[in-house]
């Protein structure tokens, strides 16, 4: 086992471990904690990580009061890991780390030249790569075998492709087919001569083809049923197949935190930065930095499993997650309140407290309840557990340029969004959905205040109509109903600024109430609305830029 790893073998509560000043401690996936049964939300299929497993260089479990200072030491992992995964541990802070991939799973290359065609492309040092027959086969670094750890095609079925311009600091989709080679020359080594068979491909010169692997088999790191957790002066670099994931947790801060690319790359993650799964008490994000990767920054909600039996005599229903990234782990506990929602219109029409509990397989679970069972369209209802529902609070942020959006949040908790600066997202900086029927994330929200932020060049990828920047959009199955799903959003003086498509635009679907005052404008901007209650548009100023 790694140096590093050892450091954790027989720790003990209350113990502080600090690592060496500045030292690069490297740890491989073969030398390292290999742990199995953790499963993730929003990850792997079964066939992609059947026993949910995790290599880590940080392993806690069951630990309480544990400091990991990393007194400016840098972990770089060689292969695809978990850098750290906490279970069922209370009090840690991890503080004046950083984590790097020596060779990331995402990778980039430059296009040098592009003369009809006949182009010249520079690969990124840190990407390792060999040819076979006028393909780059993207490769790992090699095992104690001589093997690579992880081996892609570049135009595989495993690869996702954006085409990235460092000048605008926005990306756009690139299909596969669109990359064929008719031929490929070496021309030293990270330079090659490649010849395109379609011509006509949109291919500049100064652009950055970014490709990533999408199989979410490790994450950025895992934290599973902790309590208080805190990270301070983090500097991540890269992360494989999704961010910094904490599921059934309960007061998590991210504080002071830099997840940007290491100097010389694009992309930082290869998914969200920060995905909350099912947790409760305070999220906080403050004070941190992130940009560059290819999906969001900040995900936050529970799971819709779907009722698939019910037994009424013994108050019992049996429950069933449905998404193929979502399953395996424990989402329920005895104590825990479920409400029961409706497939159609995502409200909850009765709850109940459960009283225990059996894990049947991967994807069901029987639930024993407190209370009689009310009527179920059973195969279509869904149930949330209303019990982990957190509060967010985010603050004075600098988010993006990044393929994605912004901040995804499904929690009737508090929600303060604050401070921030979006520029450059994919998406929206703000959306609010729901849905039981396709991510099956839930649920919900009561009040959302987003506040004195700036938002620049946001949905610059035209991702719905009218390039919305704010958008609330639960997918609701039976419109004619024309029930609300969402309570109340407060968006006040905000700065809108460079409308991609030169109007501003703020979508509201199935609010109940919406309050849009004080905020600056600069250019035109409408408020697009669909079965929403009293939306107040007062005092926003429109300022045009000349």
């Amino acid at each position: 086992m790694n140096e590093l790893s050892k450091l954790f073998l027989n720790i003990n509560d209350g113990d502080t471990v600090k690592l060496e000043k500045g030292r690069e401690y490297h740890v491989c996936q073969d030398d390292s904690f290999e742990m199995k049964g953790y499963f993730c939300s929003n990850t792997a299929k079964k066939h992609e990580n059947p026993e949910g497993l995790r290599r880590v260089a940080i392993y806690l479990k069951e630990k309480k009061n544990i400091t990991v200072d990393g007194n400016g030491a840098c972990i770089t992992v060689h292969g695809k890991m978990t850098p750290m995964l906490f279970d069922r541990c209370e009090n840690i802070t991890v503080k004046n780390l950083s984590i790097d991939y020596a060779c990331p799973t995402m990778t980039e290359f430059e296009i040098l030249s592009n003369n009809g065609g006949d182009c010249v492309i520079r690969i990124n040092p840190d990407c390792r790569f060999r040819l076979e027959s006028n393909s780059i086969i993207w490769q790992g670094e090699e095992d104690a075998n001589g093997n690579p750890y992880w081996e892609d095609s570049y135009i595989g079925n495993r690869r996702y492709t954006k085409l990235y311009d460092p000048e605008k600091r926005m990306c756009r989709d690139f299909r596969r087919d669109d990359l064929e080679f008719e031929a490929v020359e070496q021309l030293d080594d990270f330079t090659l001569r490649v010849v395109l068979k379609d011509k006509n491909v949109y291919f500049p010169a100064g652009h950055i083809m970014q490709t990533r692997n999408i199989v979410r088999d490790q994450t950025g790191s895992m934290f599973e049923r902790c309590k208080n957790l805190t990270f301070e002066n983090l500097r991540v670099m890269f992360m494989h197949g999704l961010g910094m994931v904490s599921q059934f947790c309960e007061n998590v801060t991210y504080r002071n935190c830099d997840f940007t690319p290491k100097q010389g790359r694009t992309i930082a993650s290869t998914a969200d930065f920060f995905q909350f799964s099912g947790c409760r008490g305070k999220l906080t994000v403050e004070n941190c930095r992130a940009w560059g990767a290819q999906d969001d920054f900040i995900n936050v909600h529970g799971t819709h499993l779907r009722i698939i039996e019910k037994n009424s005599a013994e108050k019992s229903l049996t429950v069933r997650f449905m998404h193929a990234e979502t399953w395996g782990f424990q989402a329920f506990d005895a104590g825990d309140e479920i409400e029961y929602i409706k497939w159609d219109t995502l409200n909850p029409y009765a709850s109940a407290k459960i009283l225990s509990f059996e894990k049947i397989n991967d994807t069901d679970i029987e639930l024993w309840l407190s209370e009689e069972l009310p009527e179920i369209e059973v195969g279509k209802d869904v149930v949330e557990n209303a019990t982990f529902t957190p509060d967010l609070y985010v603050r004075n942020c600098d988010f993006g340029p990044t393929a994605g959006r912004g901040i995804l949040c499904t929690t009737r908790g508090e929600v303060i969004i604050e401070n921030n600066r979006f520029e450059n997202l994919w998406g929206p900086a703000l959306l609010v959905e729901d849905d039981c029927n396709f991510w099956f994330e839930s649920g919900y929200t009561k009040e959302i205040i987003f506040r004195n932020n700036t938002v620049i060049s946001c949905d610059y990828a035209n991702t719905w109509e009218n390039s919305p920047v704010i958008r609330y959009s639960p997918k609701v199955m039976d419109e004619s109903k024309g029930e609300f799903v969402h309570g109340r959003l407060v968006l006040s003086c905000n700065s809108f600024k460079n409308p991609v498509y030169g109007k501003h635009c703020i979508w509201l679907e199935y609010l109940r109430e919406a309050k849009i005052c004080s905020n600056l404008f600069d250019a035109p901007y409408s408020i697009r609305t669909r079965c929403t209650g009293d939306v107040c548009d007062n005092g926003n100023f429109v300022k045009k830029q000349y």
